[in-house]
């Protein structure tokens, strides 16, 4: 190996060993695990939706998966407290992207939400997190506060539960501002159009679209 080459090797070694340095191994575990938690007790709760268990077993299941949210959130609080908020560069992209969904399920306190609101929308202008993230939490505060969402992340369901009409034509959410253009913006950040995001929720649910 000449001497030019053996340069440009050890400058990318270093550089690669330096970008992983800076990743807070531990944070990023204590943030998966707090995910993983809040996933297992959302997962459960559709579970049991989707087999028709007992309405009172759904109703005990809920209110346990909202003292979940309740417990991680103020974890959640001391992480941003101590670190700030947790961007790629500090936990790694899927860690970062778990602490947002923390964040998402935050509904009983607002506050937090729209305070951190503004912090999203810097760090992922700057590319520091998804702009995905800021997106979702942006449409789910103003879903919650009887604003109008942009991207349309929050569905709203029909009577029978689905997202499609008895037509089979998409029912977009009634608090939806610019329907036009909706995919435009979503095209924007990252986002799939709204039917196919439909599809892909139905999906998961377990009722999947039945096209014609």
């Amino acid at each position: 190996m000449n001497s030019i080459k053996y340069f440009f090797l050890v400058i990318l070694t270093c550089t690669a060993f330096y970008a992983h340095a800076q990743v807070n191994a531990a944070l990023s575990r204590t943030i998966d695990s707090l995910y993983n938690d809040d996933q297992a007790v959302q997962w459960q709760f559709r579970e049991m939706h989707l087999r028709n268990a007992p309405a009172d077993s759904i109703k005990r299941q809920d209110s346990l998966k909202k003292a979940v949210y309740r417990n991680e959130l103020e974890v959640v609080k001391k992480i941003y407290a101590q670190y700030g908020y947790p961007t790629a560069a500090m936990v790694g992209p899927a860690s970062s992207h778990n602490f947002f969904v923390l964040i998402q399920h935050a509904d009983h306190d607002p506050a937090f939400q729209k305070q951190l609101l503004p912090v999203l929308d810097t760090l992922s202008l700057a590319g520091e997190i998804s702009r995905k993230d800021y997106a979702y939490l942006y449409d789910r505060i103003q879903h919650n506060t009887g604003g109008k969402q942009l991207y349309g992340t929050q569905p709203v369901y029909g009577k029978n539960g689905n997202l499609f009409d008895s037509n089979n034509k998409i029912m977009l959410p009634p608090d939806l501002e610019d329907p036009e253009n909706v995919d435009k913006r979503r095209k924007e950040i990252g986002l799939e159009p709204m039917e196919e995001y439909y599809e892909t929720v139905l999906k998961a649910l377990g009722r999947p679209r039945v096209k014609p």
